[in-house]
């Protein structure tokens, strides 16, 4: 049996290339019989594969005196094979949480095997995860319902840093290697309570399916995540390179992407793209669902121009016109309102950071008679005081250049499609009562250089 199993945890090794000459390794071990078996396999393993190995466990604390004992025995087991042992022990903080306490345990150890590699210098950490786990993983997900990624299961590699030698091994197998080498092992009580999903499929569906059905439904199902797995893995390149080419990046407002452009594409690669639009800003998809997705692949074919959906973690997804942006940091607005009753050199605008560089200029000193975004000309004599920098209000109106007519601020964002979140932060120049400029955007036609302007002000937005 020995023989056996140690071949075959060869072949997933090589199979999936997990290990070089020369790497450092830490395993994780539980106590419990997979991390156990992990720790001899690969003992025995050691000088073929010329590998160094420390062994590492963390101690959760969620069981008292059975998680004590727990961290003992697996110190004791290191010591006895001369397998250099670290660990760690949660400082208390799980036992606050009042929900997700697996995931936020999982969080913890897998933080807690990472450090411990970044101070070895190791290169992988050997995780004890088996076939059982696997297939167990495929109808968690399949129940919860998913995608082909979750229908893959867990990757026998992950960040090229975790690797799972036992995952085509099943569990009994490693029962039969434990007795075989004479090795002991702790059995965690909680696997048998029916709290966790996990468990009541592990203790009663599966074993209700290989009742029920031919045996052979276990390796199918195993098969079957290879092949979803592999499919998703191409997938995800490919739609990573189409999202590359679409993505429009702002380090202040997240990622931007054209919904033109994605709607010309097949729904499946929509989806994954706005997975990795999300996955972009948030660092990982964890809590994003499929109905996250399609609300925004909603929003998406609705015809108003703003519209927002909010995703977990404080990420959101904006429609602006035909621009889709997905950011972490909503756009705050903040009211302002500063009066002068002379010109100043420089107006400084600090509730949406910006400065605003006044000059007067002779005509032939002007840089040129046209307005653009960032800065305006002025006539010099058409100013009047107080000169006052605030927010739009509803119900203001001006007289956008080059026409006859007054048109109201906010239908004037409407038709330069401004983003309902920048409208706020937009600071309007008054002279008096007169609209001279929207900020980065239009002038008056009132205040326009004519031929007979003598002097210009000049308005920059820094």
């Amino acid at each position: 049996m020995s023989v056996k199993f140690l071949r075959q945890i060869r072949g997933t090794i090589e199979r999936y290339n997990m290990l070089q000459g020369g790497d450092k390794v830490i395993i994780a071990v539980s106590g419990g019989p997979d991390s156990m078996a992990l720790l001899e396999a690969l003992k025995i393993l050691k000088n073929e594969c010329r590998i160094s190995l420390w062994a590492a466990h963390y101690n959760h604390r969620l069981r008292g005196d059975e998680s004590e004992q727990e961290a003992k025995f697996v110190k004791r087991e290191c010591e006895r094979i001369a397998i250099p042992f670290i660990s760690e022990t949660d400082d208390g903080s799980l036992f606050q949480q009042q929900s997700n306490l697996e995931e936020n345990a999982r969080r913890k150890r897998y933080s807690f095997f990472q450090k411990a590699a970044l101070e070895i210098g190791a290169q992988k950490v050997a995780l004890g995860h088996t076939a059982n786990d696997q297939v167990e993983t495929f109808f968690i997900w399949l129940l919860r319902g998913t995608g082909t990624t979750g229908l893959g299961g867990i990757p026998p590699v992950r960040q090229d840093i975790f690797i799972r030698p036992l995952i085509e091994i099943s569990r009994e197998e490693i029962i039969e290697f434990l007795r075989a080498q004479g090795i002991m092992w702790i059995e965690d009580p909680s696997n048998q309570g029916k709290r966790y999903l996990r468990n009541r499929i592990r203790n009663h569906l599966i074993p209700e399916l290989l009742h029920e059905f031919n045996g052979n439904f276990f390796g199918n199902i195993l098969k079957t995540t290879e092949i979803l797995r592999d499919e998703d893995q191409f997938l995800e390149k490919f739609s990573k390179k189409q999202f590359q080419q679409l993505i429009n990046k702002d380090s202040e407002k997240g990622v931007c992407l054209k919904i033109s452009e994605l709607k010309k594409l097949p729904i499946a690669l929509k989806r994954r793209i706005i997975r990795h639009a999300i996955r972009e800003v948030k660092g990982s998809l964890r809590r994003i669902n499929f109905a996250h997705v399609e609300s925004i692949l909603t929003i998406m074919k609705n015809n108003a121009p703003n519209l927002k959906v909010s995703l977990p973690d404080a990420i959101e997804a904006v429609k602006e016109y035909d621009n889709l942006r997905v950011t972490g940091v909503s756009l705050k607005t903040h009211c302002f309102y500063h009066e002068f009753m002379s010109l100043p050199k420089e107006i400084r605008i600090p509730e949406i950071d910006q400065n605003i560089e006044v000059k007067v200029l002779d005509w032939k000193d002007a840089f040129s008679p046209k307005t653009s975004k960032n800065f305006a000309l002025i006539d010099f004599d058409k100013v009047k005081f107080p000169l006052i920098v605030r927010n739009w209000h509803e119900g203001d109106r001006f007289q956008p250049l080059g026409t006859k007519g007054f048109k109201k601020v906010r239908d004037f964002f409407i038709d330069i499609k401004l983003p309902r979140g920048e409208r706020e932060n937009t600071p309007l120049i008054l002279f008096g009562d007169c609209i001279a400029w929207i900020g980065g955007q239009r002038i008056d036609d009132r205040v326009k250089i004519t031929n007979s302007t003598n002097k210009i002000l000049r308005m920059e937005i820094n």
